[in-house]
């Protein structure tokens, strides 16, 4: 029979807390992953689990269960049991399902995304919120896009809930990092790929833009867009049609438009 830890005030439980702030997450490059499917995702992706935190009175999924004793079987990882209340006070969701774990973020320098003759990537400059980064990944893993790159002072994709807005999708995409805009366009033009900017004011129209790959879609921040020394970077730009009248879209829902036509347009 497992121990079950029952006082909030324990340690372990506590150095789990706090992963919810970014600084200690950068500080020991972990992460708190939540809910079966984020969970699920990160083991299926080989990612290093250094830690599994399992609440058996919440914990009712029979495929949870299923794949957490799997999992148990094949790795050595270390398995916290916690009461309900504990797992609660880890918890930032309503109703939660009993698994979380704590997993060992992975990041790629730029010189380390491979491209080819057909590549799409996805960067994203200055983007504030984890909610919109978060699905902003879950789109780009489903039309395929090969790696993301996150540029300035970006949200924490392993920010809880950018995590849980990716359904998990963090951990299938390769992810870049870079502070100089100077080095990723310098990225850019070494290996040729055609950087595709967004603007009210673009040139050309999504339905009839000349896609050319390989290729990269820059998206700006949710207030302030992209600055005018990144938009001129634009090889090709592009403007989303809309006949009705609103003039913006949620960054969310626009990259994710232009993300389906980049993804449909390729060779």
């Amino acid at each position: 029979m497992q121990e079950i830890i029952t006082s909030t005030k324990n340690q372990r439980v506590k150095d789990v807390r706090k992963l919810a702030q970014r600084k200690y997450r950068e500080v020991s490059g972990l992460c708190l992953v939540e809910g079966l499917q984020s969970v699920l995702r990160a083991m299926d992706q080989g990612r290093d689990v250094e830690l599994l935190i399992v609440a058996p009175g919440l914990l009712t999924s029979e495929l949870a269960q299923r794949r957490l004793d799997e999992h148990l079987t094949q790795f050595d990882t270390e398995c916290l049991y916690v009461s309900d209340q504990v797992y609660a006070s880890i918890s930032d969701r309503d109703n939660p399902v009993g698994l979380s774990a704590v997993v060992r973020q992975s990041w790629l320098d730029l010189s380390e995304l491979p491209v080819d003759g057909t590549s799409l990537f996805v960067a994203l400059y200055e983007v504030k919120n984890p909610g919109n980064l978060g699905t902003i990944f879950r789109t780009a893993e489903s039309f395929g896009v090969d790696g993301i790159i996150l540029l300035g002072s970006t949200a924490d994709p392993y920010d809880v809930a950018s995590i849980k807005a990716s359904m998990g999708t963090v951990f299938s995409l390769p992810v870049a990092r870079e502070t100089s805009t100077q080095r990723y366009a310098d990225w850019c033009r070494e290996r040729n790929l055609t950087v595709i900017t967004t603007s009210a004011r673009a040139p050309h129209s999504l339905n009839t833009a000349p896609w050319e790959f390989p290729a990269v879609i820059l998206f700006g921040s949710e207030a302030q867009g992209l600055p005018e020394d990144l938009l001129e970077q634009g090889t090709l730009q592009v403007r989303i049609p809309m006949s009705g009248q609103a003039t913006s879209l949620n960054l969310a829902v626009a990259a994710g438009i232009i993300i389906y036509t980049a993804a449909r347009n390729r060779v």
